[in-house]
């Protein structure tokens, strides 16, 4: 009775190879890692912001009836998000820890998405 076949056989060969890769080289990997974590944020954000533009370019109209005090809040609380998610972890998370960083995020868009809506209302 054979225990292990030979496939079974590579297939460890395969999982200990990786294991001592990541083992010998863990601080190459993560500094890796990071690099994509932080190509992958400033995509993110370049995403964001053509979406804005194209947005607010096709609704041009609609932009220049929210006043322009609001507008210029608009635009700060952007570039606050934008700030935020690229340096705002690594400076304000021993701070105010993780979550503190994202519900300030999440209130820079929450005051944006107000401004848009209010500017939309009927009165």
């Amino acid at each position: 009775m054979r225990l292990m076949t030979r496939t079974g056989i590579r297939n460890l060969v395969i999982m200990l190879a990786l294991a001592g890769l990541v083992f010998v080289s863990q601080r190459s990997f993560l500094a890796v890692a990071v690099s994509i974590n932080e190509i992958i944020t400033v995509l993110f954000l370049v995403g964001l912001a053509v979406f804005a533009y194209q947005y607010f370019r096709a609704n041009e109209l609609a932009w220049f009836v929210i006043p322009s005090w609001q507008r210029k809040v608009i635009v700060l609380c952007a570039i606050g998000i934008a700030v935020l998610v690229l340096v705002g972890f690594p400076l304000l998370a021993p701070v105010i820890t993780s979550l503190g960083v994202l519900a300030l995020i999440a209130i820079l868009a929450v005051v944006i998405i107000w401004i848009i809506r209010e500017s939309r209302r009927f009165h």
